[in-house]
């Protein structure tokens, strides 16, 4: 089956982490890798029996018990953090984490607390990573190896992902953020995260040779949301996106996500060029048009959905092949088989 590459097209919080498990649950995947800037962002995705899983560390493909999870070389790495999901999640046994990683210490979280630029201006989730990542360009930084706390998980990632992608075993890349808040990319600096967010970096965060891609599935928030500061197309008030029923909270904060009442399809035929997508995953459905709640089957994609998937088609260049519904793991519409 080779790699898939999974990618947020605009700010991010668009369900990557629900379409990382719901893929690797479906395909019975080999292996899943987080790719990102680190742990300033994070999954959710609600299981089957109810239960709410939130992730900042490791990707979500370890839904499936047969899916050993990852992280990529270029991806920063909190030991506490990836202790602590470790742990939550009963994953011992099923982790690597590439020895190359650099670390987010304590101090770096606090520097970033007390940087009023980054904190007041930039609207950062102040986890770390943009002082750690600084640190690893200025070369003084630690990495995973350097520290007997992650000695069980240490590899090579890059080595692993490329073995099986060649292979033919299923490889899912779970990106983090989105593309329109990638550090060289995007029009908005310094409202941007510390790395770029595109197809063509996760797989670099990974060490992913471009051969062994198969898949590029751009996922496109219906009613796009964006936490901190920034220009923010179609934005409804916080009141308005609670009155509708529609208003988010992010994982790592918990701060109010600002909403969109609609996508600015100029930005997202720009996050297309910049990814290249053989698939879209168009996610937040039930948001955009409640009546699609829950739906599982192609009977119960309404009409303002369908016409919704024609103008995010024709902005792309790619056919939507997954709509999510809901909240749930299944909550999920396939409309063509996924892998072109």
């Amino acid at each position: 089956m080779g790699a898939t590459v999974i990618v947020d097209a605009l700010w991010g919080d668009s369900g990557k982490g629900k379409t990382c498990a719901y893929l690797a649950r479906r395909d019975d995947a080999a292996l899943a890798v987080r790719a990102g800037a680190g742990t300033n962002a994070g999954a959710s995705v609600t299981l089957p029996d109810g239960t709410l899983v939130k992730a900042r560390q490791l990707p979500t493909g370890w839904v499936n018990p047969r899916t050993r999870v990852a992280v990529g070389s270029g991806v920063l790495v909190d030991p506490a953090v990836l202790a602590a999901e470790v742990a939550r999640y009963g994953l011992d046994g099923r982790v690597m984490v590439d020895g190359r990683c650099a670390l987010i210490r304590p101090e770096h979280i606090e520097a970033e607390r007390n940087d009023r630029h980054l904190a007041d201006t930039v609207g950062s989730t102040c986890t770390g990573n943009g002082y750690a990542r600084a640190d690893f360009v200025l070369r003084r930084a630690q990495q995973a190896r350097d520290v007997a706390e992650l000695a069980p998980y240490l590899g090579d990632v890059a080595r692993e992902v490329n073995t099986l992608a060649a292979s033919g075993a299923t490889v899912l890349v779970e990106s983090a953020q989105g593309t329109l808040l990638s550090l060289a990319f995007s029009n908005d600096y310094p409202y941007t995260t510390s790395d770029n967010c595109t197809a063509a970096a996760a797989m670099d965060d990974v060490g992913l040779n471009w051969r062994l891609v198969t898949d590029v599935v751009l996922v496109v928030k219906a009613m796009p949301t964006r936490v901190g500061a920034g220009p923010l197309p179609h934005e409804m008030s916080h009141g308005e996106a609670v009155a509708r029923g529609v208003a988010e909270y992010g994982v790592v904060t918990g701060r109010p996500r600002r909403k969109a009442a609609g996508l600015d399809f100029s930005l997202l035929e720009y996050a297309a060029m910049l990814n290249g997508p053989t698939q879209i995953a168009l996610t937040f459905c039930d948001h955009y048009d409640p009546a699609m709640r829950g739906a599982r089957s192609r009977g119960g994609v309404t009409d303002r959905v369908h016409a919704l998937i024609a103008d995010v088609q024709a902005a792309t260049g790619a056919p939507v092949t997954l709509l999510d519904t809901g909240p749930g793991l299944d909550d999920v519409v396939e409309l063509v088989p996924v892998h072109g």
